[in-house]
């Protein structure tokens, strides 16, 4: 259907529909919903949307759990923006458009011998999405997604395609590598990767005060580290990875069919199903939370394991939840952690899925809640049917008292003017979004609050 059909129909639009986020944590009907698949499409859409003085938010797969990405006005779905246009094997750096899911760009860098450095543990976020709200894996060693763009394109308001690179409006790539999609439009990013490698992974349980009191030194000595905690229980489940070409030869070998058939079986049956049903149980009997949790732990037996590295990075998750999580100094992070442990306890609140806390080294993008500094972060996850905003209100005053900075992705309530005492470049990025978009066509209610506009 095309723009002259009718005076309120934009080029490229397709039926509105209720949206609604992972979580469920928010939904919006939106007046109109553009899915280009391709960029002339997507720049002719958007620029259609400002003449008329609407505004307009881009979405991918739903993964946020805060209200970021929901778009009254006009709803771009970029789930056929997929693909890669352009691989440089020699290069190691591998063009995306912003709707391919990281399961999908990992399947094409395989196919030539690359892979991408770090990932987050879920697979099936878009590359735009994950880029927009600092989106990030573990290791002290290794960045975000945002951190390893090397070049993006931003379509603005008025249709037309900004490059920008560390050389080409550095400025603009800074704010645009975690932009909360408040600038414009994603349509592709240049991502840095390297050569096809191996991780081993070593999931171990220990005692969880010897943990926190090593924090540091296990985090400083692992490639990939982060741990799981059971809320109830006096023990975590450790995570560490290897890349293995640090490993001897022998460690080298792909792992068989049949190991990586039982994996996924665990994967699939312990860690998920299980999972899911004692939520449900816990969601009918609440009381019945710590004796839960506790059977959860020990189903996780320890293991180990190797295969190709975004097959060990990215995890199953098939249990609906909700999360808040939080970005501390990552020399505040043994401290924080203890707090959180005695909010919980005290509190008894009724945790029924772990605490996940993992690290990052210092990145440069303005509003990567990595910025300038290593970090540690801490996720809670409440089961969806159970979501409850005032445990993590809660939670949130632990994270604040060390200077924390809330995953733009996940649920805060957190606005600018304490964002603008924890982020050094924060007015560096609303002078850039004033620029390229002076109109605050890319704003929602949401991110208003955010900048203060």
């Amino acid at each position: 259907m095309n723009e002259a059909s009718s005076p309120d129909t934009l080029p490229g639009e397709t039926t509105a529909q209720e949206w609604t986020t992972w979580g469920r944590t928010h939904s919006v009907t939106p007046r109109h919903v553009l899915r280009p698949s391709s960029v002339p499409e997507l720049a002719e859409g958007v620029a259609a949307a400002a003449r008329r003085g609407l505004g307009v938010r881009a979405v991918g797969a739903g993964c946020s759990f805060s209200a970021l990405p929901l778009a009254p006005d006009v709803l771009v779905d970029l789930r056929d923006l997929s693909g890669v246009p352009d691989v440089d094997v020699e290069g190691q750096r591998v063009t995306v458009l912003a709707g391919t899911s990281i399961r999908e760009l990992n399947e094409e860098l395989d196919a030539v011998g690359l892979a991408a450095t770090n990932l987050p543990d879920s697979d099936w976020q878009t590359i735009g999405g994950a880029i927009a709200t600092g989106t990030h894996g573990t290791g002290l060693g290794f960045g975000s997604l945002s951190a390893q763009v090397e070049a993006l394109t931003l379509v603005t308001a008025r249709g037309e395609l900004l490059e920008c690179s560390e050389q080409e409006r550095p400025e603009l790539f800074q704010a645009a590598r975690t932009g909360l999609g408040a600038l414009g439009v994603v349509a592709s990013v240049t991502l840095a990767c390297e050569p096809s490698f191996r991780l081993h992974a070593a999931e171990i349980r220990e005692p969880l005060g010897q943990l926190v009191d090593t924090l540091g030194s296990r985090m400083a000595g692992a490639d990939h580290f982060e741990f799981f905690w059971m809320p109830g229980t006096p023990s975590a489940q450790t995570r560490i990875l290897t890349r293995l070409h640090k490993l001897p030869e022998s460690y080298t070998r792909p792992g068989s069919p049949v190991a990586r058939t039982v994996r996924r079986l665990d994967d699939a049956l312990l860690r998920n199903t299980l999972t899911a049903g004692l939520n449900q149980l816990a969601t009918v009997l609440p009381r019945s939370t710590p004796g839960l949790n506790r059977f959860d732990a020990l189903t996780n037996s320890p293991r180990q394991y190797s295969d190709l590295s975004f097959r060990v990075f990215t995890v199953p998750r098939r249990v609906r939840f909700v999360s808040t999580e939080y970005a501390v100094p990552v020399e505040e992070l043994a401290t924080a952690f203890r707090a959180l442990q005695t909010l919980i306890e005290r509190r008894g609140y009724a945790f029924s899925l772990p605490v996940d806390v993992r690290c990052s080294p210092a990145e440069d993008p303005w509003l990567s809640p990595a910025h300038g500094r290593e970090t540690g972060w801490i996720a809670l996850r409440q089961y969806w049917r159970r979501y409850d905003p005032k445990v993590f209100a809660a939670a949130e005053q632990v994270f604040l008292a060390h200077g924390g900075r809330p995953h733009w992705g996940c649920v805060h309530t957190q606005d600018a003017e304490y964002l603008h005492s924890v982020y050094p470049r924060f007015q560096d990025f609303l002078d850039v979004r004033a620029q390229v978009d002076p109109d605050g066509v890319f704003l929602n209610d949401h991110v208003r609050r955010l900048l203060a506009l």
